[in-house]
C-alpha cells in the first residue's frame, strides 16, 4: 500500500511537471493500479482523440482536451444523449419519423424552388408574358351606355366609340375616351349630314382624319351605307358612291391597306357571306379591274384634282368641339345644306351627300382556298397579308385560320397545333402575336386570353395577373402604348360598359417586332408594317 501511495504521489507530481506528456504504457499501468484501490468504481480513460482506452464506448463520444478519468455511468449517460444503439425502439422510430418529415419538407422546398424558377422563366424571359389586368375607374361623371357590337377606333390618344346596342335598343351615340386621363366624354355631332341610323355590328376604320363607318344593322334592318366622321370637327359626311356596291350586311370585318378600305364577309339577314370588296377614290383613270393589284388603285386619302388634301373641307359651320353647340335638329341640316348646296344634294334616302366625296366600290375576285361564309370573325392586317380567324355561319363556330395575300388576291388556309373555335371575340396584333380575348367557343362565353404565335402558328396560353374581365363577347379591344383597352360586351345575360386594360409594359418590346414571317404562308421576304 505504501508503494502504491508513493507511485500515485509520484505520478501526480510527474503529470503536472511534464504538462500531461506521459508514455501510454506507463499511464495504463498506473490506471490499473489506481483502479485496484476502489473495486466498486469502474473507470474509463479517454485519449486526446476521444477514443476510449478500454473500447467500451462508441466513437461518437465527446472529445476532451486532456486525458481524464470518467466514470462508466457518466459515459452511458453521454452515449444515450447522442445516437446510440442502446436507445429504445420508440426513440429510434421517433427519430426516423422526424428525419423523414425533415426530408419531405426539404423536398417540398425544392419543389417550390423549382416552381418559382419555372415561373420566373415564364414571366421574366423574353416572351409575351408578365401581363397584368386592371379595371379602369373613369374620371368624371360621364359614363357610356352599356354596349355590345359597337366599334372602337383609336385616334391619337383617344378612343372613338360609336353605335352598338344593349339588350333591347340600338344607338348612334358617339363617346370619346381619353387613354391618358381615363375620362369619358359624349358628343352630339354637327354638320350638314345627320349621323348614321342607330346600328350595331358595323365597321369603323381610320383613314387620315376620317373614320369610315360602313354597314351594320338594327333588328331586322341591314345597311350598306357609307359614312365619314371628321375626327377634328366631328362633322358627318355621306359620300357619293358607285360601282359594285356591296350587299347590305353586318358582322363583317374591314381593314385599310395602302389607304384602301376593304370589307370581308358578314351576313345579310338571309345567309352568311364570304366576298371581298375594296373602296377607292372615284378619280379619272381609276382602274375598275377587279383583279388589279391594290397598288394600282387610287387611295382614299390621296390629293385629288380639286386641290384639297385628305378630303378635308371648309364651310361656314363652327369647327369647335363644344358639345353644347351640337344639335340633332333636322332644320339645322336643311339650313346648312341651303348655304352649301354647291357640294351637297339629297339622294334616294333623303340624306344629303357631298359631291366632293366620290368613291367606287369594286368586288375582288380571289383565288386559292376561299374561307367558308361567316360573320363575327376577326381580320388582322399584317404587312400585305390579312389573317382571318374564327367566326360563325349561324350553325357552326369556326376555328380555321385563313390568310389573304393582298398583292395576289390569293387565299391560303393554314393549320395550327390545335383547333380553338371562337366567334364574337377580339384579335389584337402585338408584334408577332395575335392576342385573342374572350368570345364564344360554341358552348359558352369565355374570358380566356390566348396568344397565336404567327411565326410558329401555335396557340399559347399565358397567365395574366390582376383583375381580369369576366367572360364576354361582342366587345372591342384596341392596342395603345403597350396597353390593350377592352370595352363593353355581352355575356349572354348582361351588357357591360366597363373598361379593362391589359398592361404589356414589361413586354413592351413586342410591338417593336416589325419583321417576321407568317409560318407556312409568307414568301421568304420579311413582313414590314
Amino acid at each position: 500500500m505504501k508503494r502504491k501511495y508513493k507511485i500515485k504521489t509520484k505520478f501526480q507530481k510527474f503529470r503536472f511537471k511534464s504538462n500531461f506528456k506521459i508514455e501510454e504504457l506507463y499511464y495504463l499501468k498506473l490506471l490499473k493500479m489506481l483502479s485496484s484501490q476502489s473495486p466498486r468504481q469502474n473507470y474509463t480513460s479517454f485519449s486526446r482523440t476521444g477514443t476510449p482506452v478500454n473500447n467500451n464506448v462508441n466513437k461518437g463520444s465527446p472529445v476532451f482536451n486532456e486525458k481524464r478519468i470518467v466514470s462508466q455511468k457518466s459515459i452511458r449517460r453521454r452515449a444515450d444523449s447522442i445516437n446510440s444503439p442502446s436507445k429504445p425502439d420508440h426513440h429510434r422510430d421517433r427519430d426516423r419519423d422526424r428525419d423523414r418529415d425533415r426530408e419531405r419538407e426539404r423536398e417540398r422546398e425544392r419543389e417550390r424552388e423549382r416552381e418559382r424558377e419555372q415561373e420566373y422563366r415564364q414571366y421574366f424571359t423574353p416572351s409575351a408574358t408578365n401581363m397584368h389586368w386592371s379595371k379602369i375607374k373613369p374620371i368624371g361623371k360621364v359614363k357610356p351606355k352599356k354596349l355590345r357590337a359597337h366599334t372602337m377606333t383609336l385616334v391619337g390618344e383617344r378612343l372613338f366609340v360609336f353605335g352598338g346596342s344593349d339588350i333591347e335598343n340600338c344607338f348612334n351615340d358617339l363617346y370619346i375616351f381619353d387613354c391618358d386621363t381615363f375620362s369619358w366624354s359624349v358628343h352630339k355631332t354637327k354638320g350638314l349630314v345627320p349621323p348614321p341610323k342607330p346600328c350595331r355590328a358595323h365597321s369603323a376604320d381610320l383613314i387620315g382624319d376620317y373614320i369610315y363607318i360602313f354597314g351594320g344593322g338594327n333588328g331586322p334592318d341591314y345597311f350598306n351605307t357609307l359614312y365619314l366622321l371628321n375626327t377634328k370637327t366631328l362633322n358627318w359626311e355621306k359620300p357619293e358612291v358607285r360601282g359594285q356596291i356591296p350587299n347590305k350586311r353586318r358582322a363583317h370585318t374591314s381593314w385599310v391597306y395602302n389607304d384602301l378600305l376593304y370589307i370581308f364577309a358578314g351576313g345579310d339577314g338571309n345567309c352568311a357571306l364570304n366576298d371581298v370588296y375594296v373602296l377607292t377614290r372615284d378619280d379619272s383613270g381609276v382602274s375598275t379591274n377587279n383583279n388589279s393589284p391594290a397598288t394600282k388603285m387610287t387611295p382614299l386619302s390621296s390629293r385629288s384634282n380639286n386641290g384639297y388634301n385628305d378630303m378635308s373641307i371648309n364651310n361656314s359651320m363652327d369647327n369647335s368641339l363644344d358639345s353644347n353647340s351640337f344639335s340633332d335638329n333636322k332644320d339645322m341640316y336643311d339650313a346648312s345644306m341651303s348655304r352649301n348646296n354647291q357640294h351637297y344634294r339629297r339622294n334616294d334616302d333623303n340624306i344629303p351627300t357631298n359631291s366632293r366625296f366620290k368613291f367606287v366600290w369594286t368586288k375582288i375576285n380571289t383565288t386559292g382556298k376561299t374561307p367558308t361564309p361567316r360573320g363575327y370573325h376577326t381580320s388582322n392586317l399584317i404587312g400585305n397579308k390579312v389573317v382571318v380567324y374564327g367566326g360563325s355561319d349561324g350553325h357552326e363556330c369556326f376555328s380555321e385560320i385563313y390568310v389573304l395575300d393582298l398583292e395576289k388576291n390569293h387565299w391560303t388556309r393554314v393549320g395550327t397545333d390545335k383547333p380553338v373555335p371562337r366567334l364574337s371575340h377580339t384579335s389584337t396584333q402585338v408584334g408577332s402575336y395575335l392576342f385573342v380575348i374572350g368570345g364564344h367557343d360554341g358552348n359558352h362565353y369565355s374570358h380566356t386570353l390566348l396568344l397565336l404565335n404567327l411565326v410558329t402558328l401555335r396557340w399559347e396560353t399565358r397567365k395574366a395577373f390582376g383583375e381580369r374581365p369576366p367572360s364576354r363577347g361582342y366587345h372591342t379591344a384596341v392596342l395603345y402604348d403597350s396597353r390593350i383597352f377592352v370595352f363593353g360586351g355581352y355575356d349572354g345575360h348582361t351588357v357591360y360598359n366597363d373598361m379593362y386594360v391589359l398592361d404589356l409594359s414589361a413586354s413592351a418590346y413586342l410591338p417593336q417586332i416589325t419583321q417576321f414571317d407568317i409560318g407556312g404562308v409568307t414568301d421568304r421576304k420579311q413582313i414590314n408594317y
